[in-house]
Formats: structure tokens, C-alpha cells, sequence
């Protein structure tokens, strides 16, 4: 069974597949990298594979892990949740367009995609901070503190539920374009600058 770190063969005497990734990984953790993707015999194996005792018992003929720095995967979770970012500013005057045009259904579509791309967001980068032992708090970009926008967005966020709760297309509308704008452009600032940061450190 060949065990492949990358490119690089990894020297094991594994004769299952589970032993041959925990042999493949323990290997890059100790080059300091981060294991991305499992690939067994070509087949990218998810999380949910990765805990079957049946097909870790198995055999095959190539197992290998994909690998990443720290600072590579932080770079590219920002960069990542900045496109998003654009996404949902797009979609959030999409949304807006429709709700003011009466097509509620199609805004409330649109609405609800913007608010999970939003926690998505949120979440990628509380965790990829975590990741690298970073607290929110020390998170200050051109005057930006993380914990501050996160907190705004919060409250944006909550006047635009409840505006749509009580159905008032005016105040939606207002939370659509202007108050959620305000978020878009502070997050696309620390996005930028998170990312630019791990892009520039070794």
C-alpha cells in the first residue's frame, strides 16, 4: 500500500487504510502542516468515511493526505468568505428589489440566503481565528475592531428580522440597503485585512 504525504511517500508499515492515514497524518503534523483531504485510491473520503471502522479496516492499493500550512488555509478562509461577502450584498438588493416590487416570495428567498451566507461568514472567521489562537478582541483593522462589528452586525441583523416579522416592506427595504451596507463595507475591510495578513506571514 503506498502512503503519500502530498507528493512525498511516507515510510509506514500500515496495512489498513486507518493506519495508513493516522501513520500519513501524524507524519504532517510533525512537518507542521494541516491534513485538507483524504484521498484513498483517488476517492476523497468525508468526515462521516473517516469515522466508519469498516472501511478504515480495509485495504487499498494508494492512500494519500493533502496538505496545507496554517497560514495558507487562514489566508484562503478570508479570501473565501470575502467573495461570499460580495455575494451577499448582491443578493441583499436582489432581495430588496423583489420585496419592493411585491414579489415577496422571491425576496424572502433571496433574504434568507443573504442571512446564512452572513452566519456563515461570521462563523469562518471566529473559527479560523480560533484556529490560529487569535482572539476576536485583539482583531483591529483600520480602526475596525472585530468584536464591534460583529456586535453591529448583530443588531442590523435583528432589526431586519424583525422588520420582516411585523411584514414592514418600508423598514426591510431600509435595513436591505442602507443598514446592512454599512456591515458589508466593514466586514470587506477586515476580510482584506485578515487575509492580507496571513498572506504576508511566514
Amino acid at each position: 500500500m503506498r502512503v503519500l504525504v502530498d507528493d512525498q511517500p511516507c515510510s509506514t508499515t500500515a496495512t489498513t487504510i486507518g493506519e495508513a492515514v493516522a501513520a500519513a497524518a501524524d507524519a504532517a503534523e510533525k512537518a507542521g502542516r494541516l491534513v485538507i483531504e483524504v484521498l484513498v485510491d483517488g476517492t476523497s473520503l468525508s468526515e462521516e468515511d473517516l469515522q466508519e471502522t469498516t472501511r478504515l479496516a480495509g485495504s487499498a492499493e494508494e492512500v494519500r493526505l493533502m496538505t496545507t500550512t496554517m497560514n495558507d488555509l487562514l489566508r484562503d478562509t478570508f479570501v473565501h468568505a470575502a467573495e461570499a461577502l460580495s455575494d451577499a450584498a448582491e443578493v441583499q438588493k436582489e432581495a430588496a428589489g423583489f420585496i419592493q416590487s411585491g414579489r415577496q416570495s422571491e425576496g424572502m428567498q433571496s433574504l434568507l440566503a443573504s442571512l446564512e451566507t452572513w452566519g456563515g461568514i461570521r462563523d469562518a472567521v471566529v473559527k479560523g481565528l480560533a484556529l490560529a489562537g487569535i482572539s476576536p478582541e485583539e482583531v483591529v483593522i483600520e480602526g475596525i475592531g472585530l468584536p464591534d462589528a460583529i456586535g453591529r452586525l448583530q443588531v442590523r441583523l435583528g432589526g431586519l428580522k424583525e422588520a420582516m416579522a411585523a411584514n414592514d416592506v418600508s423598514a426591510t427595504c431600509d435595513c436591505l440597503l442602507y443598514d446592512l451596507p454599512e456591515s458589508t463595507s466593514e466586514w470587506r475591510t477586515i476580510l482584506s485585512g485578515l487575509a492580507t495578513r496571513f498572506s504576508s506571514e511566514a
